[in-house]
């Protein structure tokens, strides 16, 4: 395993007191808070995020005239098609959109592009489908700000579009009555990460302000009952968990844990999540299976799930995510081992700075997690393709920290016939023939902005702390600090000189038991894929994340080894 690098928050130590003294925090707590780059006038409201300080939803361009719009069509008795998008982020933004305006007695549809026959977005084919179908108004979430063409087909066939997504914008804007989206000129810093989603959630807010401003009758709404599809979607698409995306999940995941929702409550169940809920099971039970029906089936199957009346429907529909989610998993393993038997064949992998593996048989609903997989094992940007029905390369891409994908892809551009996305994450697809060039062009183009000894993982270390800082005060405190997540990760701290006291087998690969600082003070601590035999021999230098362990209705303090360094 490669040497991973411990990058230091490098705050000096005047800032940390200033921090401690604004937000009347520990020294270890301060230390976080700084990793974060938070002045000390903005951790307070860190500290405590409540609803009432999210931003007014008019101050979102285009939210306003979104609303107006909307309630246009609910008056005129218009019928409104919700066009999303097939995973978690999209079908949480359709639910919640479908639901505000139906309580106030709008006539909704909606429709989900399935991965393989429809592609992805708003496209020309779904509007010719909305006008066949005799829709008034079309409202896209989470899709449509780079649809320039799809929207002039609507605008042409007389079909009011409006266009609500997160993603960047291209050099042209698509038509619409309203466009709504976060990354657009004037909107507020602290909404250029939602999601979309979250995008959705600022929209009905406009909407339901709207209509109290206007004193239009409608059904009696309490937003806040929507918060659990806002932390699903959000916690989903890997956006920053800071500003207003911090409050959203932070008071989400308490409506997400109330299960009030038959779907909501069957998903759980057969996810096996416990009290309480978290990112981590949103990331890794939840979200899985509510991706897995767009990956491998109809992602309508998912939709209909979060908004099942009954416990009957939703638990059929919960088994089906699950078996969806199994299915995943196998097609997912099988790939891998094609991607690993393709790298074997590279040579040196010391000295090559890309992965670019290709299968003509892999499934295209589980390319972007492969590609997720190998870069998180290599340390590299990794592109991984399949073949569509026309024979032409289609696939993900993900990248790594210092890397934008999208500036690398448009430098590899004349080797693409297309390509999106994130600084992290793209998709993108070419010609079969262009292949080799594209795997080349990519490998010289990332060897001009990063050199081998920089393709190392890191480790961000919040600081050095004594255990005996790790004191009841300072894990209430850790609690405040969450929900965790992209953007605000676990902490990680660095104690030096640091004995086992204890080394006992957990289960058949882990380590547990208690750590003894140089100070003397000493803490519980778990050590997940490390054997006792496994571990080097002690003192040690020691990168740790300290957590709550929760078990039987009760939290016990304790760190886990992250990285571990023989002083011996």
């Amino acid at each position: 395993m490669d040497e991973q690098i411990w990058v230091y928050d490098t705050t000096p130590e005047s800032k940390i007191a200033e921090i401690m003294e604004a937000g009347s925090v520990s020294r270890a707590t301060a230390r976080i808070l700084a990793s974060r780059k938070l002045p000390p006038e903005r951790v307070e409201a860190f500290l405590n995020p409540t609803l009432s300080r999210l931003f007014d939803p008019y101050l979102l361009p285009g939210a306003k005239a979104a609303a107006e719009r909307l309630w246009q069509a609910v008056r005129n008795g218009e019928r409104i098609l919700i066009h999303g998008d097939y995973d978690t982020d999209g079908i949480t933004a359709t639910a919640l959109t479908a639901w505000v305006l139906r309580q106030h007695g709008a006539t909704v549809g909606h429709f989900l592009p399935h991965r393989i026959d429809d592609g992805y977005g708003l496209t020309i084919e779904s509007v010719a489908k909305a006008v066949e179908e005799k829709w008034d108004l079309m409202l896209t979430v989470d899709c449509g700000i780079t649809s320039v063409e799809a929207a002039q087909a609507a605008r042409e066939a007389g079909i009011d579009l409006i266009v609500t997504d997160h993603h960047m914008p291209g050099n042209e804007l698509p038509w619409a009555v309203a466009l709504v989206d976060p990354k657009l000129p004037d909107a507020p810093a602290g909404l250029h990460d939602l999601a979309g989603v979250g995008v959705a959630f600022k929209v009905c807010h406009a909407f339901l302000k709207f209509g109290r401003e206007c004193g239009f009758d409608g059904g009696e709404v309490d937003l806040r009952e929507g918060l659990d599809l806002v932390a699903l979607g959000t916690v989903a698409d890997i956006v920053p968990l800071l500003d207003e995306n911090r409050i959203l999940v932070k008071n989400g995941l308490q409506t997400l844990g109330r299960q009030q929702r038959p779907g909501i409550h069957a998903l759980c169940e057969i996810a096996r999540t416990y009290e309480p809920l978290t990112t981590g099971d949103i990331t890794y039970r939840l979200a899985p299976r509510l991706n897995a029906a767009g990956r491998m089936g109809d992602p309508g199957d998912s939709l209909r799930l979060l908004e099942a009346d009954s416990m009957v429907e939703a638990t059929t529909l919960a088994r089906r995510l699950d078996e969806y989610n199994r299915e995943r998993q196998r097609i997912e393993e099988e790939a891998i081992q094609g991607a690993e038997e393709q790298i074997s064949q590279f040579g040196d992998m010391a000295s090559r700075r890309t992965l670019v593996v290709a299968g003509a048989d892999w499934h295209q609903g589980v390319v972007g997690i492969v590609a997720s997989r190998l870069t998180r094992r290599y340390h590299r940007p990794a592109v991984v393709l399949t073949r569509d029905a026309s024979g032409v390369w289609v696939g993900s891409s993900r990248s790594v920290r210092g890397l934008n994908l999208v500036d690398l892809l448009e430098r590899c551009s004349d080797t693409l016939i297309r390509f999106g996305g994130h600084a992290m994450a793209a998709g993108l697809s070419l010609e079969a023939e262009k292949l080799p060039l594209f795997r080349e062009r990519f490998e010289t183009t990332i060897g001009e902005v990063l050199e081998i000894k920089d393709l190392h993982s890191h480790i961000e270390v919040c600081g050095e702390v004594g255990f005996a800082e790790l004191d009841y005060r300072f894990f209430a405190e850790l609690e405040r600090l969450e929900p965790f997540g992209h953007g605000n990760p676990e902490p990680v701290f660095v104690a030096r000189g640091v004995i086992p006291d204890r080394m006992i087998p957990a289960g058949r690969s882990h380590t547990r038991g208690y750590l003894r600082d140089e100070s003397g003070a000493s803490i519980p601590y778990i050590a997940f894929g490390r054997t006792p035999e496994t571990l080097p021999p002690p003192p040690w230098d020691l990168a740790f994340t300290p957590q709550l362990n929760r078990y039987g209705g009760q939290a016990t303090p304790q760190v886990r080894l992250v990285d571990v360094r023989s002083l011996a």
